[in-house]
Order: C-alpha cells, then structure tokens, then sequence
C-alpha cells in the first residue's frame, strides 16, 4: 500500500478499538472515569471483561487515576418483615447524548447485594466498605464490600457483639465503640487493622455514660473523639483518653447534621453550612454555596477527597421523591474564609420503595 495514500473506506471501517492489544485496551480504559464503567460494561464483551479484570484497577493504581466514588445503602421499612432490607446503588455518570440533553447526567443504580442485615455502622477503607455489627440486634459479624467489583465477602469477627456501634477510620484503622452490653469490658472499643485483618482492643476510656447511651465517634487529626462516654479524646500514639474540654464546642454537631471533611468539622443547621475553624477556635459559614436548594432541614455530607465533599438530600419532581446530590469544591482563602464552588448538582435516584435518606448510610470509596 502506497503511504502516501489514505486508506479506503473498507480498510478504515476495518479499525476498531477492539482489535487493540489487551495491554494498551486496559491502558485506555483505566484512564476512563470509574462512573462510566457502567456504560463501558455494556458496550461489548470485551469491554466487559476488562472493566472486570483486577489488572485494570492495579492499573489505574500505578498511573494515579483513582478516585472518589459515592455508594449509597438505604434500608426500606416493610411493616409485614421484622427488619428492614438493605438496598446498595454506586454512583456512575451517563455520557452526553446531546448539548441540549437536560437530563440527570449522575445516578444512583443498584449494585448486587445478597440478602444481608443491614447495619448502622459502615466504614470506607480505600476501595472497601466495612459493614459492622448489627442493626436491630447484637451481632460480631463485619462484611465486606469490595468497591472495585461490587462483590461480598467475609471479614473476621469482632471479639464482642455489638448493636449500632460508633465506627470510624482513623490512620487507615477501624475503631469501633459501644452497642455491646458490658460497659466495663476491656474490648468496649476495639481497632481493626485492614492490613494485617486482625482486631486489637483499646483501653477502655472507663467513663460514666451519657446521652441514653447513644455513642458518636470520628478522627481528627489523627485522634479519636468519642461523645457519649464522658466526651473523651484517644491519642493512639500515647495510648491514653483525655478529657475534650470546654475548649471544644464544636463537638456537638456529631449529634446533627454534619461532616467530617477534609479534616475539618462542617455542619448544617437548618439554615446555613459552617465549618469549624480550629486555630481561631470558632463556627465559620462556608461562602459560595448559597445557590443550593432548601434540603427541608436535612441533608448528608461525604468527604470525596481532593478538598471536595458530596452533599445529599431529599425533594421531589412533581409527585415523585428523589435524592439530589451536589459536588462542592473547597478552597480556604486568606488563611480563614472557606469558599465552596458547585461543581454539578443532579437529582441521583428516585425512590421506590419506602425508603428516608436519615436512615441512609452514604460513602465515599476510592477505586
């Protein structure tokens, strides 16, 4: 063939993406946002298997292209079945149609889950969600969900059954507080270490219980805040639990609407988003951000890293209830003003079934 010619309609209909080595197929396609796998999965077999194939996400490992991606559990309530079922969706993005195309371009779909008890305690390591301990009754049992593949799998148990405890990730650690019946137990709080998948305990903060008996917990700077027990601080390098102090007024929003972003504590109070401003030790309102829509009093934050957060809510198309969600981007300005950029704001998921997002748990996991 003559390389100064271009090639013939035929010899052009003949080149397709498919017939690309496997190795520079997975190259492209890790390169390709998580959100569109979904769609990617459907374009062929191919595409099909290589969206499935764990080489693709050690790829996107090594080239740096891992990212944040929301998964949300709603548990429907039945009056005729004892406990509630469990309903798992991953966010995904639809490609554009048109330029004039109007509609919802993030959804919600549903992802496999088998028929398990839903929880009131998840946490998200890297590419996993930990389901921990039971919702309606005491249980050891911690499953897992691999984010990458959207598959089930067993964790080890924990060393005492628990019932809607506190669990949050500090150091790339689980600790896991309460929802057992003995208070002075040395494992009320035990730490789960995904490295190694074996459960240590810590030493019991030994305070008088408070709040009904209802425990929060979240890491901060590395340290663990526990509020419900006497309000205590754990510092896991000097293995101790101090008092909070008066100093901290900001800890009561773990008992409202609020998010752990990016380190810092950021709150909703019906009226306004703030964030708490640790070295001037006061609320800050979070400039930038007063075009969303009235969330009717509730709404959930979600860390997607990246200086970024998820903010999610109920409202209503016409007669149907639907879950919005917005992207935020976060900028601290002057050392002491935060500023919040709307990324997109869609409507994710209309509900079917009688199901309320403050009983959602909603996740950020990085695949």
């Amino acid at each position: 063939m003559n390389s100064d010619q271009p090639p013939s309609k035929k010899e052009s209909s003949g080149i397709s993406i498919l017939s690309l080595p496997y190795d520079l197929l997975l190259n492209i396609l890790a390169r390709v946002s998580r959100l569109y796998y979904p769609t990617l999965s459907l374009v062929s077999k191919t595409f099909r298997s290589v969206v499935a194939s764990p080489d693709l996400y050690e790829t996107r490992s090594l080239l740096h292209r891992t990212e944040s991606c929301l998964y949300l559990c709603l548990r429907s309530h039945r009056p005729n079945l004892p406990d509630p079922i469990p309903y798992w969706f991953a966010l995904c993005r639809k490609p554009n149609r048109t330029v004039t195309d109007q509609t919802s371009r993030h959804l919600f779909i549903p992802i496999p889950s088998p028929h398990l008890r839903p929880a009131e305690s998840v946490v998200a390591v890297g590419s996993n969600i930990y389901k921990i301990g039971g919702y309606m009754s005491s249980s050891s049992r911690v499953s897992v969900l691999d984010c990458r593949f959207n598959t089930w799998h067993k964790a080890p148990r924990m060393r005492v059954k628990r019932r809607s405890p506190a669990a949050s990730l500090l150091d790339g650690k689980i600790y896991v507080a309460g929802g057992c019946k003995d208070l002075n137990s040395d494992n009320w709080v035990e730490v789960f270490d995904p490295k190694t998948q074996t459960w240590g305990n810590v030493t019991n903060p030994g305070t008088e219980r408070s709040r009904g008996g209802e425990v929060k917990s979240f890491g901060i700077e590395g340290k663990l805040y526990l509020l419900g027990k006497g309000d205590v601080v754990y510092d896991p390098e000097e293995a101790s639990w101090n008092p909070i102090g008066l100093g901290m007024d900001w800890a009561f929003a773990a008992f409202f609407v609020h998010g752990v972003i990016g380190g810092i504590m950021f709150f909703w109070d019906d009226v306004e988003f703030s964030w708490y401003d640790s070295k001037a030790n006061s609320w800050k309102t979070l400039n930038g951000v007063e075009d969303l829509p009235d969330f009717g009093g509730y709404c959930k934050m979600v860390d997607l890293g990246e200086k970024k957060m998820a903010v999610l809510w109920e409202g209503y198309v016409g007669s149907e209830k639907v879950i919005w969600c917005a992207q935020i981007a976060l900028e601290l300005r002057d050392g002491d003003e935060m500023w919040g950029n709307i990324l997109w704001l869609d409507s994710v998921l209309t509900l079917q079934e009688p199901c309320h997002l403050v009983d959602a748990n909603v996740l950020s996991a990085t695949v």
